[in-house]
């Protein structure tokens, strides 16, 4: 398998808690999609498609090897899915990339207005979720 893009938004990211886990990434950009944004207020963001948002992110490019950790990390396919997506780079350029989208919100999210993880105060809060 060839190296893919996915772009991450929250705990994934550069200084966060689980960027170690995609440390190997060939390349990091900032980056944009569209969509929304929640705090699950577990700890961690979610992202769906629908909405308006400019969600900020990175665009990695990884292995096969360090999207299967990944993979395990989001819990994928059951706790979160995985889509491709349009992703906006700070040139104007556009790529696809595989996006983490949470399969079911928790009741408790709530919207983040500015589409940045790192705005959030709860993001340095790990709180039990349901695939602990």
């Amino acid at each position: 398998m060839q190296n893919v893009l996915v772009v991450v938004y929250g705990t994934l990211m550069t200084g966060e808690p689980n960027a170690h886990v995609a440390a190997d990434a060939l390349c990091r950009e900032p980056c944009v999609i569209t969509g929304t944004l929640y705090d699950t207020n577990w700890g961690f963001p979610a992202f769906v498609p629908e909405g308006d948002t400019r969600v900020k992110g990175e665009l990695l490019e990884v292995t096969a090897a360090t999207l299967a950790a990944m993979d395990r990390l989001e819990g994928y396919p059951g706790f979160y899915d995985r889509s491709m997506i349009d992703v906006q780079l700070p040139d104007g350029s556009r790529r696809q990339a595989w996006v983490y989208i949470m399969r079911h919100l928790p009741e408790q999210a709530r919207a983040i207005p500015g589409g940045a993880w790192s705005d959030t105060p709860a993001r340095t809060t790990r709180h039990p979720t349901p695939r602990q």
